[in-house]
């Protein structure tokens, strides 16, 4: 069976590996800095969009921040209409709700203002404004045609999703989770500003922190890194660790927030060269059983993935200890990986990010392997985990 599984991991890795290489990846244009939110609002109206759909959720409209998008917009000339419907993990109902404001105002852009989720509902409502409906984009590749002007400005730092080329959809019905996998779902333009960001609790800043660190490694580890990959990721890695902690500590540390997003956004640049790996697969699985935060059942299980990798692939993560400064240029990979792996385990540490699930029973453990490792099929791994090298790791996880 181990063998059976290992087979379908690499056809299925080599497969999307060769379409992978003919994907091309769009240029965004990008503005970072404080009040860099105004600036692509102004953009969008200088790029000829007129009436401007803002899609967020209530509580960032109560804070006041669809009304400072207003004014950069009016006073540029443009119009703003504003969707606030919004809820975390959005689902075909909240994607045709905005839907259809988009056409009864006639819109002809749209803007998403949020974490994760707003930018995953405004990618859902700018494809099917053009594709029909979102159920019938769910899968890999199966947008025909161009979206709707889509730009994003994410007041969270984790997800990456205003970089990404990825959207979650759960459907209303079945609340079963519908992945959509499209170059087109790049945002055309986005905005980091750290002025959004000084207001996150401490514990968000922790998560999301987290769920950009684990994309940052995952993807500089896998089979499909390269170059590129590595200067993006290895530089997000850097930021994470030089700033992660201060922004922990002092929510108001503007120069620290604007590092840590633009690592979040350097980590999702780099999941559209690269993908994800074995931590996303197993955190997934936290995720849909026990409704466990994305960041927080990532920040669980990468320490223990990353204990496997130092026994059978440790040259990338050597690398990764020499980018944060930890470990010596004498010590062999395996030394240096470990001391990278403590490193990042002291990190998760400091953020007061658990290291055990207490949801999480150990007679789960045989149906959370199962799932993790069909997941991780068709993720470009360092190094195929075994069925009981999984179970080891999970056994580590459960109480």
């Amino acid at each position: 069976m181990r063998f059976i599984n290992w087979l379908l991991h690499k056809c299925i890795v080599g497969l999307l590996g060769v379409v992978q290489k003919f994907l091309s990846v769009p240029t965004q244009t990008l503005f970072a800095g404080a009040g860099s939110s105004g600036q692509l609002a102004r953009h969008m109206v200088a790029m000829g969009h007129q009436r401007i759909l803002l899609v967020t959720d209530q509580i960032l409209v109560d804070l006041g921040m669809a009304e400072n998008i207003r004014k950069s917009v009016e006073e540029a000339g443009g119009e703003l209409f504003v969707y606030c419907g919004v809820l975390p993990d959005p689902t075909t109902a909240i994607v045709e709700e905005g839907l259809a404001y988009y056409r009864t105002q006639r819109c002809d852009s749209i803007l998403a203002l949020g974490g994760g989720s707003s930018i995953d509902a405004a990618k859902g409502i700018a494809a099917s404004a053009t594709n029909g409906p979102v159920q019938s984009l769910v899968g890999i590749l199966k947008i025909r045609q161009a979206l709707a002007p889509l730009y994003a400005i994410p007041t969270t730092s984790g997800t990456g999703s205003e970089a990404t080329f990825a959207a979650v959809i759960s459907d209303a019905e079945t609340h079963r989770k519908g992945f959509l996998a499209d170059m087109k779902l790049i945002p055309l333009g986005v905005a980091l500003d750290p002025l959004l960001l000084t207001g996150m609790p401490q514990g968000v800043t922790a998560a999301t922190g987290a769920d950009a660190l684990t994309h940052a490694i995952e993807t500089y580890i896998g089979r499909w890194s390269n170059d590129e990959v590595r200067r993006l990721s290895g530089t997000a890695t850097r930021l994470l660790f030089d700033h992660l902690p201060r922004v922990y500590r002092n929510g108001q540390d503007v120069q620290s927030r604007e590092a840590v997003s633009l690592a979040s956004y350097y980590a999702g640049q780099a999941i559209n060269h690269a993908s994800v790996g074995m931590v996303h697969a197993i955190a997934h699985q936290f995720g849909g059983l026990y409704g466990t935060p994305h960041g927080v059942a990532n920040a669980i299980v990468l320490p223990h993935v990353l204990d496997c990798y130092v026994k059978h692939s440790p040259e990338a993560l050597a690398e990764l200890a020499a980018v944060i400064g930890v470990g010596r240029s004498s010590q062999t990979d395996h030394e240096r990986a470990s001391a990278f792996v403590q490193a990042t385990r002291d990190l998760l540490a400091q953020l007061g990010l658990a290291t055990r699930l207490e949801s999480f029973p150990t007679s789960d453990i045989p149906a959370v392997a199962n799932d993790s490792m069909a997941e991780c099929r068709q993720y470009p791994v360092p190094h195929w985990v075994s069925r009981a090298e999984l179970e080891t790791i999970l056994d580590k996880i459960a109480v």
